[in-house]
């Protein structure tokens, strides 16, 4: 499968580089959720896996806003996964954050237990992402949960 990694942390993309091409996959990791939306309109991925914290990007943003906005962590993996439904065949949106730390990963608490959903066509997981030993996020149980029991 082609595979979509997107997420701000170079160790999280590296492991999931290296985990997911181990499995067989061809990866492309990408840090900016603006690239991330224009190569999944270019087209040909099967499955997207996106962080839920990233930096704000400037996009349409006035002066003042990027100012005040540009690089702070915003949880753009909820309107990133609805940018690119449809535009691939699945997307898991897993964050490493503790959701005793922050409040949107606290929401993401709403979501436990495998659940999908589905969202203009294509099939949705939110999740906590599971960690390796090194304290990666571990891509391959994230896309194995998102593959396993279909909505």
């Amino acid at each position: 499968m082609k595979i979509l990694i997107v997420d701000d942390s170079v160790r999280h993309r590296r492991a999931g580089k290296k985990q997911l091409e181990a499995l067989g996959h061809e990866v492309v990791a990408v840090s900016e959720y603006g690239e991330a939306r224009k190569l999944a309109k270019e087209g040909g991925f099967d499955i997207a896996l996106l962080d839920l914290l990233m930096p704000a990007e400037a996009t349409t943003l006035g002066p003042d806003a990027r100012t005040e906005h540009v690089g702070r962590e915003i949880a753009i993996g909820f309107p990133l996964l609805l940018s690119l439904a449809g535009l691939v065949g699945k997307i898991a949106v897993a964050t490493d954050t503790n959701h005793h730390n922050h409040p949107m990963s606290a929401a993401v608490d709403w979501f436990l237990g495998d659940r999908k959903l589905v969202v203009n066509g294509t099939t949705v997981l939110v999740m906590h992402a599971p960690m390796t030993e090194d304290g990666t996020k571990n891509w391959g149980k994230v896309l194995e949960r998102l593959l396993i029991n279909e909505p």
